[in-house]
């Protein structure tokens, strides 16, 4: 019997220390997901409202940082402003827009600095996020 209850402590136990060493670790977006999908799964989130909670794996300026494994990036909210750093984990809601540097200047009004505007060329027509909300989620 004392076998059997060591056995019953011994999961928990091992699922309390994943758990514990996944924190902070940045994982896959719903962004990237579907952009890693065939073309009706990149149209069913463009345009759309998402609320996603991930790690800032960079901050790249004032107006651009990004988050989870591949770097979904986030346009449109001040990350010194909201003391937000590299490794925070945060709560993002906006919408899903192809990165088009123009567009989001124009549309959103985000004035993007030099770094900003190089790696949005780079990434351009990638999915991102036009941030409405960032919340730092306490860990």
């Amino acid at each position: 019997m004392v076998t059997s209850s060591k056995k019953k402590f011994a999961l928990p136990a091992v699922a309390a220390l994943a758990s514990a060493l996944m924190v902070g670790c940045a994982e896959e977006t719903p962004v990237q997901e579907a952009q890693e999908g065939d073309a009706s799964a990149t149209a069913a989130i463009l345009n759309e409202t998402v609320t996603m909670q991930n790690e800032v794996t960079e901050i790249l300026g004032p107006n651009l940082f990004t988050v989870g494994e591949d770097d979904t990036p986030v346009v449109g909210v001040d990350a010194a402003a909201q003391n937000i750093e590299d490794g925070d984990m945060v709560q993002v809601t906006g919408t899903v827009r192809q990165v088009l540097e123009t567009d989001i200047e124009t549309g959103w009004g985000v004035d993007f600095n030099d770094d900003e505007t190089s790696y949005l060329v780079e990434r351009e027509l990638d999915l991102g996020v036009v941030a409405e909300d960032v919340q730092v989620i306490e860990e």
